[in-house]
């Protein structure tokens, strides 16, 4: 069958390349071969709907088929969207979308409002961090993926949607009607750190980023910024007119800020020039790609700026999005782009001026300590040795000898006290149980040094 299915997937990709909806076959033996390749879809189908044991729906068939084809093109950016997804996909493209407003997680089985967005719906109706999504419009959400409570949420602006909630800061469960709206999610954060650096956070090139941009750049001049941390590191993209115009900002005018290399021959994208004029320091990571590699490679091309951080994630293709006559729509690779010096960035990537590793907490921290014997003072072993080291990264002073005496029995004991234990120097299940859940709570929790983020203000303090 799953021969049968790479002929089906294929004769439909090629349909669809012979004879898109918006034009038909140019010459008579494209017409010819488009004849074919209906026929043989049709066949194929007829087929599986008499013989196979559950039938066949045409829908889902076709769709298999095209899905299919434009896998078999190994391609992972070529994709078909279906009218709703095509609508979705475009929202967060833009950074808008319609709903409620808040950013979500799932904790324990709870799906659990994080943050609601500054001035939407979920704001104004008083929704907190914290607070448990029970059920919206009487449908349980819990132990539910955040996926199904967004399908819930969403619809049309101006229609009502009731939540139940569960608020465990203050004990008790409450419904709430709130009506869904546009909510536009900008794609800018910035402020003012030490020593007139300002900072800007770019997350995403939708059609208002450019705009968005150079407005947080002329209240951080307003502010007294003389120079500018650029933080890029979880950019994955967007529009690629909207980086082009960003980077105007860096790119001299005249100098070309990428090529796109397409079947019809090699485009050439010029900078008309929008100088900022703050010495930046980039922010880049394994995240930051796509149109965000556009920017960071012109930037880096015209050293307008040094790029600090890990090595970019290398997308350095371009994507058209072509809409079909029912809604939905193919996004299909059309060209593959060269930075302003001819660089390739695709299965690349760029190599930061300043290269600097992220913060990360021993990742040992993150398994439960267990053992099989009740610790007190005298015991040696790697297990005391993973009891100090957790002891150590709750800020409590230990030995991490692997020894059990003095200064970490004294932190046994004031780790103990700290979390209603015995006041003892001996480490049991229970306790093990509480400083397991101290350690995960902190490592959630904990505002880790950026590494990275220092590097940059100490190259742009450097050239002060």
């Amino acid at each position: 069958m799953a021969g049968v299915w790479r002929t089906v997937a294929a004769t439909f990709l090629a349909l669809c390349l012979i004879a898109g909806p918006w034009s038909g076959p140019a010459h008579a033996a494209e017409a010819g071969e488009w004849a074919d390749a209906y026929a043989q879809l049709w066949s194929v189908y007829h087929v599986v709907e008499r013989a196979h044991v559950n039938g066949a729906d045409l829908d889902a068939f076709i769709e298999g088929a095209i899905q299919g084809g434009l896998e078999a093109l190994g391609d992972p950016y070529t994709e078909y969207f279906e009218p709703a997804e095509y609508k979705a996909f475009l929202e967060s493209l833009d950074g808008t979308l319609t709903g409620i407003g808040v950013y979500l997680e799932e904790v324990d089985g709870y799906i659990v409002i994080t943050q609601p967005i500054k001035g939407s719906p979920a704001a104004e109706a008083g929704l907190q961090p914290g607070d448990r999504v029970i059920a919206a419009d009487g449908v349980n959400l819990v132990g539910e993926p955040i996926e199904k409570m967004q399908r819930l949420v969403r619809g049309e602006p101006g229609t009502d949607v009731e939540l139940t909630i569960e608020r465990p800061a203050e004990g008790r469960r409450f419904n709430v009607t709130i009506t869904r709206a546009v909510i536009h999610i900008p794609q800018v954060d910035y402020r003012m750190l030490d020593g007139g650096v300002g900072y800007l956070e770019l997350s995403g090139f939708g059609d208002q980023a450019a705009e968005e941009f150079y407005a947080a750049v002329a209240a951080l001049k307003e502010a007294g910024a003389t120079s500018l941390v650029l933080d890029l590191r979880s950019n994955s993209g967007g529009w690629v007119a909207s980086a082009l115009e960003i980077a105007e900002a860096f790119v001299p005018e005249g100098e070309p800020i990428m090529y796109e290399m397409r079947k019809a021959g090699q485009w050439v994208f010029l900078s008309e020039g929008q100088p900022i004029g703050l010495p930046t320091a980039v922010l880049v990571s394994g995240f930051t790609a796509s149109a965000a590699e556009i920017l960071a490679g012109a930037i880096q091309d015209y050293e307008a700026g040094v790029l600090v951080g890990t090595q970019t994630f290398g997308k350095g293709t371009v994507q058209e999005l072509i809409e079909l006559p029912d809604g939905a729509a193919v996004k299909v690779t059309t060209a593959e782009y060269l930075t302003g010096k001819q660089r390739r960035v695709h299965g690349v990537g760029l190599t930061p001026d300043v290269v600097v590793e992220p913060y990360r907490p021993d990742p040992d921290l993150a398994t439960p300590l267990t053992s099989d014997r009740v610790l007190t003072n005298g015991h040696v072993g790697l297990d005391v040795l993973g009891l100090q080291r957790r002891l150590t990264f709750l800020g409590y002073r230990t030995d991490l000898d692997g020894y059990f005496k003095g200064q970490t029995a004294w932190a046994v004991r004031q780790f103990a006290r700290d979390n209603g234990l015995n006041d003892v120097p001996m480490v049991d299940s229970v306790y093990l149980d509480r400083l397991n859940a101290a350690v995960a709570a902190k490592l959630k929790a904990a505002d880790w040094p950026d590494l990275q983020l220092e590097a940059a203000i100490a190259q742009l303090t450097a050239k002060h």
